[in-house]
């Protein structure tokens, strides 16, 4: 009897452990790898190999195959499976922190005196090379000082301004409004002293979005404007003439 009564219970054990198993293998494939990085960013998909103390390759939502540096790495957790419509929609994981951003600006516009008929608009061309550092409050609001080199057709520029951004969304790709304000120390060919720049300004809206686990991409189309002053010499008289460049500048930046 008692035999036959651990026969039966060992029936019923294998039945339940046929029933519970499917659901349990079914529960694991349905976690995903999610690879935290020292960057604020993550990475979420299938780790299909690790090398100890090199990288890892990971899959991500089944397509691309991506391979990260454990040294850029903070952490991997297993985590619940999420639809490709959440994952896409999911907030940007840099809540806020330090940012650093390098931007190459060209800019086209006119450079025009205060007198415009003693001093007729002139074509102007820019080129400038600038770098900020930024601190983000929030995944909408970035504020930072920025600083380059920015170069005419005969002037040099060195602005020192500040930054701020606005995002529209809170995903890491997401369009942008920009605003800046500051002062250039400017130099003229073939003129002397370096009191020849003055204020500067420009805002405009752009788009940014991930091209690498660790950089962001930023395009941007806006308005420049930039005070510079020359010497003028009349009659012996030397006298200094302020005159406003008026841009159309594109941006094209990293974030890192």
């Amino acid at each position: 009897m008692l035999l036959k009564t651990n026969y039966t219970k060992k029936k019923i054990f294998i039945a339940f452990l046929s029933l519970i198993l499917p659901y349990c293998l079914h529960a694991q494939s349905q976690e995903d790898d999610v690879v935290y990085l020292n960057n604020g960013t993550f990475l979420r998909g299938k780790i299909i190999e690790l090398v100890p103390d090199h990288s890892l390759w990971i899959c991500l939502s089944g397509k691309d195959t991506l391979c990260v540096d454990l040294v850029d790495v903070k952490v991997i957790r297993k985590e619940n499976h999420l639809p490709v419509s959440i994952i896409i929609s999911s907030p940007d994981a840099k809540e806020s922190g330090y940012t650093f951003m390098c931007e190459l600006n060209f800019g086209l516009g006119l450079l025009e005196g205060i007198d415009r008929y003693k001093d007729p608009p002139q074509s102007q061309y820019s080129v400038m090379l600038s770098v900020f550092n930024g601190f983000r409050f929030s995944p909408i609001i970035l504020l930072g000082l920025g600083t380059g080199l920015e170069v005419w057709n005969n002037r040099i520029f060195l602005p020192f301004y500040i930054d701020f951004r606005a995002n529209f969304l809170r995903t890491e790709n997401s369009p942008f409004i920009y605003l800046n304000t500051g002062y250039s120390i400017g130099w003229k060919s073939g003129d002397y002293g370096l009191g020849l720049g003055g204020a500067m300004a420009g805002l405009g809206v752009g788009a940014k979005f991930r091209v690498s686990s660790k950089n962001l991409m930023t395009i941007a189309l806006g308005y420049h404007f930039q005070q510079t002053r020359q010497h003028d010499v009349n009659n012996s008289v030397t006298t200094k003439s302020t005159l406003d460049a008026h841009l159309m500048n594109l941006k094209v930046g990293l974030v890192f």
